[in-house]
């Protein structure tokens, strides 16, 4: 499960840099922690117990659904920065 979150939140740091849509700049950084805490728990750092599967993918379910709409409905669907802004 890390490796997964690690690549969608990655795809989403790039795509939020290339296309400027803003739920990209929230679940980014959300799935990348998503992806340390699957690492950590996985490995024995991290003591979720013994349904710490389970939250880790209820809050990853739950947070990716809320950074994805919540967001977009505040602050619009995309933002650009840079030169060519409007």
């Amino acid at each position: 499960m890390d490796r997964s979150l690690g690549v969608m939140g990655t795809l989403c740091l790039l795509n939020a840099s290339r296309c400027g849509r803003v739920h990209c700049r929230f679940t980014g950084p959300f799935f990348i922690l998503g992806a340390l805490a699957s690492l950590g728990y996985g490995l024995g750092f991290l003591p979720f117990g013994p349904f710490g599967w389970k939250w880790i993918c209820a809050v990853t379910v739950i947070g990716g659904i809320a950074l994805t709409c919540i967001p977009e409905l505040i602050l619009g669907r995309y933002r650009r920065n840079g030169p060519d802004a409007p």
